[in-house]
């Protein structure tokens, strides 16, 4: 039997068993295992993208009891599964992952590298500081951009002078994180520093830097992202979603929702997958408005084509 039949046959099995009364089996739980093959199937997961991220909250939902067993999964030849449980080890603060994370900080993918940067700045262990600025001296971007996310959200006070520097990287997607990460760490003395990146060609560059300047003072302005996202250059509708993610408050879930159902279609494609990537309840909430306020989709014979895969700048 093909694996179509197959899932027509258990459909007609539910669709009988609810017209005759009889109970339907519920699915058990996915268990550790089903989400770390899920990221080991990368672009290929159910999915896709959002299908990764879900995978990601999921582990990282699962506390403490699981975290001897991700910190295994951190060896996994896969590099799928290492940067996805780097992330849900960030995402649940485990400070027994800090060792392993800045080992991995010279692992053989640059993916990896990243997302174990990013995990240690959401842990905020000090002592991983000297790592991730070491590594924002790396020669390769993705390097530069894992390790100056990780430096914002661990709000490293001694790492303000070098990311000022990184404002004149030759790399736009290098800039506008370290806009923000001036923003997150607020040492009032970098105001100045962020002038010209206000001025940036780039208008990811400047909207980010905007944003930082107002957070510093005390009054962040989410106005120059939000345009951003109206942008027909799809790479800025992206980055702006992204930033705005790596931002998290309130007002930037705020943002990306309005997005979600007033945007361009790549402005909604972002919002969603960014909003998804976030995982915090603002961000399942508006996802959530968004689905129950789409139309329903029309009948048609043949099955929906399945969406162009998107390609945003990582976080």
């Amino acid at each position: 039997m093909s694996r179509r039949a197959a899932v027509v046959c258990v459909l007609g099995l539910i669709v009988a068993c609810v017209a005759v009364g009889a109970p339907v089996a519920q699915a058990p739980e996915p268990t550790i295992e089903d989400h770390l093959r899920v990221l080991a199937a990368g672009a290929k997961a159910p999915g896709g993208a959002e299908g990764r991220e879900l995978a990601v909250q999921a582990l990282a939902a699962m506390g403490e009891d699981v975290v001897v067993r991700l910190l295994g999964a951190l060896n996994n030849e896969n590099p799928q599964v290492r940067s996805g449980v780097a992330q849900a080890l960030g995402r649940m603060r485990a400070k027994d992952a800090v060792d392993l994370l800045i080992q991995l900080l010279k692992d053989v993918s640059v993916d990896v590298r990243a997302k174990a940067a990013e995990a240690l700045g959401l842990i905020r262990e000090p002592r991983a500081v000297a790592a991730l600025l070491a590594m924002l001296g790396s020669d390769q971007e993705m390097d530069r951009r894992g390790a100056i996310v990780g430096l914002g959200r661990a709000r490293a006070q001694e790492a303000v002078a070098e990311l000022i520097t990184a404002l004149s990287d030759p790399s736009w997607e290098v800039r506008w994180r370290a806009a923000l990460a001036v923003g997150q760490i607020g040492q009032k003395t970098a105001t100045g520093g962020l002038q010209n990146a206000i001025g940036d060609e780039d208008p990811v560059v400047a909207a980010c830097a905007a944003w930082a300047r107002a957070k510093i003072a005390g009054a962040p302005t989410f106005i120059p992202l939000s345009r951003a996202l109206e942008n027909q250059e799809a790479r800025v509708v992206w980055a702006s979603a992204w930033a705005l993610g790596v931002i998290g408050s309130r007002e930037a879930v705020q943002a990306l929702a309005k997005a979600l159902t007033e945007g361009s279609d790549t402005a909604r494609q972002a919002a969603k997958l960014v909003l998804t990537w976030m995982g915090t309840p603002e961000a399942r909430a508006a996802l959530k408005k968004a689905a129950a306020l789409a139309p329903a989709p029309e009948e048609s014979a043949e099955p929906p084509a399945a969406p162009a895969p998107a390609s945003p700048a990582a976080p």
